[in-house]
């Protein structure tokens, strides 16, 4: 995952970030007992939101405990009790963080693929569980990267194609839940779709750099690594549709807790993650590969 859904911590209230801390380091926790430590390296925000939205929709959730960690081994933190939302936001971030692996090892060369060779082969035993316990999902993740790898051959200059594809592997994540499912699918579906299409635009002078596949490269035709004035604002109207669309499915549930959280990351924190990135002043900090950071 890539580390972008994330809150904007100055309008939280202190307990709502303080709670936000606490799934953050209880899906971390739940991560390293079911799947083991190595996984948690490549715990993000994308997830713990995953695992915050699960656990807001199930009755008797929400409960803390105090524990410690290898990043924080003098003092217990307060963290998110396991609950049937974090499990599957756990195995998720598993799954995901494997095929991450495998489409570095594809794509590139040198020091980079041979540390995510070695890094697999740690992660092996904790994706092989996650697996089983979601091969539905295992299997959807493969088809959509699959589709995705297509389209970055074929050097399609679409925006949609290949964000469609990213986005049905998070639609996928959740299209099983037992409560409200068509509607997290729908909700899940269009964060997704943000995610590939701001990666995009953040990652545009490392693209154009090496040459790699990058549509919003492709679509605008362009030749400097720079986000003009007609494309910035085409793509902020094109990724504010995305939340916009996030958001109307989100009206629809029903959370028993952390509203105000889930209100905030979608209305203020991911719009103010776009700002960042189409002025290029995004940091990813603390958002992935950043372990015991908050």
């Amino acid at each position: 995952m890539f580390g972008f859904v994330r809150p904007l911590r100055g309008e939280l209230k202190v307990r709502e970030w303080e709670r936000f801390q606490s799934v953050y380091c209880g899906l971390c926790h739940t991560i390293r007992r079911r799947y083991g430590f190595m996984q948690t390296m490549m715990l993000s925000y994308d997830c713990t939101y995953l695992a915050l939205v699960l656990d807001a929709l199930e009755p008797g959730g929400g409960e803390q405990c105090k524990r410690r960690c290898v990043m924080h081994p003098f003092r217990r933190r307060t963290c998110a009790a396991s609950s049937d939302g974090m499990i599957r936001a756990a195995a998720v971030s598993v799954i995901l963080c494997w095929h991450k692996l495998a489409d570095t090892i594809a794509d590139d060369r040198g020091a980079k693929r041979l540390a995510a060779k070695i890094f697999r082969l740690f992660l092996r035993r904790g994706y092989r569980k996650a697996a089983a316990e979601l091969p539905l999902f295992d299997r959807e993740t493969q088809s959509c990267l699959a589709q995705l790898s297509a389209l970055e051959r074929q050097k399609t200059p679409s925006l949609d194609r290949p964000a469609d594809a990213f986005a049905s592997i998070l639609r996928a994540a959740v299209a099983d839940w037992r409560t409200d499912g068509r509607i997290l699918q729908e909700m899940f579906y269009h964060v997704g779709r943000w995610i590939y299409l701001v990666d995009a635009c953040d990652d545009i002078q490392d693209d154009f750099a090496s040459g790699s596949y990058n549509p919003v490269l492709l679509r605008w035709q362009m030749t400097q690594p720079e986000l003009l004035l007609p494309v910035k604002d085409a793509m902020n109207h094109t990724l504010l549709q995305s939340l916009a669309a996030a958001y109307h499915a989100y009206i629809l549930l029903h959370p028993l807790r952390d509203a105000g959280i889930i209100e905030n990351i979608l209305c203020q924190g991911l719009p103010e993650v776009t700002r960042l990135v189409l002025n290029g002043t995004f940091s990813n900090h603390g958002g992935k590969n950043r372990h015991g950071s908050l």
